[in-house]
């Protein structure tokens, strides 16, 4: 790539979001350097957080997610997985207002939480702003941090809290391209509003870039394009500034303030298993076709470890591409 990336947001998790050894392969073919290897919704592949912990140390950085039936079941999840490595727990916006022992917890071990839409309500962003106070070596990142709908001066989604939110020297806004943008088209004029009050309210200190792989191969999307995308939005920045965004803020956060915790070998409860959704479809192209999860993962296995991704070609023309030659040996 052109500028030297870090991945504030990659996901990973067998068997919907991959392997560690698959998510490894991107970033190796893509030059990313360093990583925040983040466990999708509803796949508690805690194991793999593990190995990501014990195995590249200096280049990933796990980030867990809530899981289980009841509250007392996803606190022994968050629980469990930080004590296994995990930097953070990732949470959705229900899960934050509605499980405050979730966030307590992080924050008495000083971790991140990536809270989603965090900014999209002033009553969200203040509690984010509570806990930031309660807590003074925990932060928090904001994945997904792009809104097509966003209107300059509207009091429910700018000023206030939100503002307020947005600069503090502990929050930082992830910039992915996520499925909401689907169906936004080049140059994305809905989404530059947003993006130019984020720039204006955080700074380029306080952005990271996330890919969202492999969902960004869902979309048929690559991760050149994905990070050329937000170049051109940010059309303020200067390249040094975006290059802070691309890379060096996810270096210099995630990979040294504060240190990795102590990674602590940790049994995994039966019920996480039982309860785990194992067979759910993949969307793709966008929710225009369903793949069962195990046929895909053969799939995505292929791709990535074949010459076709390190030479850049997208999902779409692979699958083309192996359907034709499919077609040529059945005419045979």
């Amino acid at each position: 790539m052109q500028w030297n990336v870090s991945d504030a947001y990659a996901h990973v998790g067998l068997p919907r979001f991959g392997s560690l050894a698959q998510l490894i392969r991107y970033m190796d073919v893509h030059d990313i350097r360093h990583a925040a290897a983040v466990l999708g919704p509803r796949v508690p592949d805690i194991a793999t957080l593990m190995e990501a912990a014990r195995v590249y140390p200096g280049r990933l950085r796990g980030i867990g997610i809530p899981f289980g039936e009841t509250p007392e079941q996803r606190l022994a999840a968050v629980k469990l997985q930080m004590d296994a490595g995990a930097l953070g727990i990732r949470l959705d916006q229900r899960e934050a207002a509605d499980n405050p022992a979730l966030l307590a917890e992080i924050g008495r071990r000083g971790r991140w939480a990536y809270g989603i839409d965090s900014c999209r309500s002033q009553r969200l962003a203040a509690l984010y702003l509570q806990w930031l106070e309660e807590y003074p070596q925990a932060r928090l990142a904001a994945p997904h941090f792009m809104y097509g709908d966003f209107v300059p001066g509207d009091p429910e989604r700018s000023g206030g809290p939100i503002a307020e939110l947005m600069n503090h020297p502990r929050f930082c806004g992830i910039l992915v391209r996520n499925l909401g943008m689907c169906g936004s088209e080049y140059p994305h004029e809905p989404y530059k509003p947003w993006v130019e009050y984020a720039l204006e309210q955080c700074g380029p200190e306080h952005l990271m870039w996330g890919s969202e792989y492999p969902v960004l191969f869902w979309r048929n999307e690559r991760a050149e394009a994905a990070v050329g995308m937000f170049r051109e939005l940010l059309g303020a920045c200067s390249d040094e500034q975006f290059a802070r965004i691309a890379g060096t803020n996810v270096r210099e956060l995630l990979f040294a303030e504060p240190p990795m915790p102590k990674v602590a070998e940790t049994a995994i409860p039966e019920w996480i298993e039982r309860q785990f959704e194992r067979e759910r479809n993949v969307p793709f192209f966008p929710r225009g076709w369903e793949i069962p999860v195990q046929q895909y993962g053969r799939l995505l296995d292929r791709y990535i470890r074949s010459e076709e991704f390190a030479q850049g070609m997208s999902m779409a023309e692979f699958l083309l591409k192996a359907v034709d030659e499919s077609a040529a040996r059945g005419g045979r």
